[in-house]
């Protein structure tokens, strides 16, 4: 009898085990655990000056990293996940799901491994990105549902950004190994400023009584239009002025954008306002972007703008959007998540505003900043690991 008893019990553990029922689920996992690892480990390396891959250069691991891997999660979770919503095609869960997982975790760890043929490294952390593009373009094509096209070549884009950090790693291209991470910054801002436009608007009139934003046809088209010719700009050797103007161009732009979706009232809802300061953040960078000429190190501000502000508090909101939502549960945040929302844009003024203000305070105000994203992400993972693991509370699947 007491057999029986725990047979049964274990079943219902395992039916409560859901960490691999949707892409979001191991994904945002895997993303907030491996940003966790690698500022961490950023940090150590950068006052120790300790190289902890021999495969990529010291600023060129974290930077790799914090874009091919934390960012690339976010956006598979992401992508795994609203592409079925889109469709109406269930998306790849279980096995299928294990099996896409350990191939990213793969990327992340092979650099790590002593003697490990350097081309091994480079085909496991490559092979990630062209998969997630394959695996979506099947429901999407199959529908023909051609307004989400678009995702399938800024993967492929982003798939060739890291061939060029590889090629690169491996001696076959003259080129920095920043080179490809930079134009992998610049697509995944492009990414963001087209799922913005969908989705900040979208949010904030159905999450805000009463609200209707402001939408410009000829501002929806310059929106991203202006990243990729910032990105050509400043990818391409030539005239820095140029780089300049077009980053102004892009932050007057996309001011008009979001002060068409402000509203006042946003600030009484945390996942509405948080995407909001985010894409703010984009401007930011953009404007010290643009008066970098006057100083080189205000040009890794303005990069840092886009990324510990821009691509790093939007993918927190959007994270916590996404598995409130897709597991049955109300819009709300609770006080610990609050708190996180509050420290990672503390993060982001001490990384990019203070060292503007203080310069010869630089290297602590990496420190600080540092620290202070370790902790938004460790409240991250306390409070939505039991949610990425459970099943949804509505009963449905995913």
């Amino acid at each position: 009898m007491g057999l029986k008893i725990e047979e049964t019990q274990n079943k219902e553990n395992v039916k409560s085990f859901a960490f691999f029922a949707l892409g979001f689920r191991p994904f945002f996992f895997f993303a907030a655990i491996f940003s966790l690892l690698i500022i961490s480990f950023s940090l150590v390396q950068f006052s120790e000056n300790i190289i902890l891959s021999s495969y990529y250069t010291l600023i060129g691991w974290h930077a790799h990293e914090m874009l091919f891997g934390y960012t690339v999660a976010v956006i598979a979770g992401f992508l795994l996940t609203a592409v079925g919503n889109w469709t109406g095609i269930k998306m790849i869960n279980g096995w299928q799901l294990i099996l896409v997982s350990i191939v990213f975790v793969m990327g992340r760890f092979s650099p790590l491994i002593p003697d490990l043929p350097h081309s091994l490294v480079a085909l496991s952390d490559f092979a990630f990105i062209p998969l997630l593009a394959l695996i979506i373009s099947v429901p999407i094509i199959r529908v023909k549902q051609w307004s989400n096209f678009i995702f399938i070549p800024l993967l492929l884009a982003m798939a060739m950004a890291n061939l060029l950090v590889h090629l690169s790693a491996l001696g076959l291209m003259n080129i920095p190994i920043e080179t490809g991470s930079r134009i992998m910054l610049y697509l995944v801002v492009l990414l963001i400023v087209i799922m913005g436009g969908r989705v900040i608007p979208f949010f904030t009139e159905r999450g805000i009584k009463g609200v209707t934003v402001k939408k410009w046809i000829w501002i929806e088209r310059l929106s991203p239009l202006s990243i990729i010719l910032l990105l050509v700009s400043d990818i391409i050797p030539g005239d820095q002025l140029l780089t300049a103007y077009v980053a102004l161009f892009a932050a007057l732009i996309h001011s008009i954008r979001l002060f068409g979706w402000y509203s006042n009232n946003i600030w009484q809802v945390p996942l509405i306002w948080i995407l909001h300061v985010a894409y703010s953040w984009f401007i930011v960078g953009f404007i010290i972007q643009g008066l970098a000429i006057f100083s080189i190190n205000e040009s890794q501000l303005a990069y840092h703008a886009l990324t510990v502000g821009g691509i790093g508090i939007m993918t927190l909101g959007m994270m916590a959007r996404v598995s409130l939502g897709h597991t049955g549960r109300e819009m709300k945040l609770n006080n610990w998540m609050f708190l996180s929302f509050i420290l990672i844009n503390v993060a982001a003024v001490i990384r990019v505003i203070v060292p503007l203000i203080i310069p010869e305070n630089y290297l602590y105000s990496i420190q600080l900043a540092g620290g202070l994203w370790v902790v938004a992400f460790l409240i991250l993972v306390w409070v939505f690991t039991p949610i990425w693991i459970h099943p949804r509370i509505d009963g449905r699947e995913g």
